[in-house]
């Protein structure tokens, strides 16, 4: 796709009746979206229509070159609940040779698209970002992929179980799990289930959801999908905070992860 020139002024337009976005997206080397709501990058949910801004380069970049050191030349990449795009657009940044993209609610979709069309900081052809449910991603020839993102969308699923098992049947290498959770030490494996707004832009569409009770539950579920090795990369507990967040690195072979920091995580039942 080529790219639009816009000066600074009218992307900063475009992007302000665009609102509310999640993440903060490089454009080019002297506008990214985050700026247009705050010079720092960060900003509340309050003031961004309850929504949080982030700001993922850095970690995410450091995270690619762990786990792809030699860069993403020749793998492809999928992204489940891509929001407004900006891991794909990382990932084709490190030489993807193929980026797929899909979120179940258009107004992301609408943003990535948005930034496919007038990013020049680095390629944006094939990427393709899709309006799209999980649960229809089988009906999809999109084919396998060498690492799949399946970040902020296991607590939005009725169905969670199916939803990862989805993601982990097209993934060859290696899957990033990335998900709220509600910790109960008498259940660490199970799950705890919830009803959430099926409008809110940040809600998933089902209303029902899940949430997992400890890291334990999804590394059962990942071992159970045929990874072999995994690594808790995240685990935060907020006091007197009921959600937290965990983050576990998957692979198909042992030994994949050595060079990714993180704890290794084998803990059973």
């Amino acid at each position: 796709m080529s790219t639009v020139q816009m000066d600074k002024q009218a992307l900063a337009d475009q992007v302000e009746k665009m609102r509310p976005w999640h993440h903060d997206i490089e454009i080019n080397e002297e506008f990214s979206t985050g700026e247009v709501f705050s010079p720092t990058k960060t900003l509340i949910p309050a003031k961004n229509e309850g929504v949080s801004l982030i700001s993922p380069r850095q970690r995410f970049l450091k995270r690619l070159d762990s786990l792809y050191p030699d860069s993403l030349a020749g793998k492809r990449y999928l992204d489940c609940a891509c929001n407004a795009g900006a891991y794909c657009f990382m990932a084709r940044e490190r030489g993807a040779e193929k980026v797929v993209g899909f979120d179940v609610r258009d107004h992301w979709i609408k943003q990535a698209k948005f930034v496919q069309q007038h990013r020049t900081l680095a390629p944006t052809d094939r990427i393709e970002f899709h309006a799209l449910d999980l649960y229809d991603l089988p009906s999809r020839d999109f084919g396998k992929f060498d690492l799949t993102y399946f970040s902020g969308i296991f607590y939005h699923l009725p169905d969670p179980i199916t939803g990862l098992k989805i993601a982990a049947d097209l993934t060859e290498d290696i899957i990033v799990v990335n998900t709220a959770m509600r910790r109960d030490e008498n259940n660490p494996s199970g799950m705890t289930m919830a009803i959430e707004s099926d409008t809110q832009v940040m809600s998933g569409v089902h209303e029902m959801s899940w949430y997992p009770n400890g890291p334990e539950c999804i590394h059962n579920l990942l071992s159970w999908m045929g990874f072999a090795e995994m690594k808790l990369t995240l685990d935060i507990t907020k006091e007197g905070y009921t959600n937290q967040r965990i983050e576990l690195i998957a692979a198909r072979e042992k030994g994949r992860l050595k060079n990714l920091a993180g704890e290794y995580f084998s803990k059973k039942f």
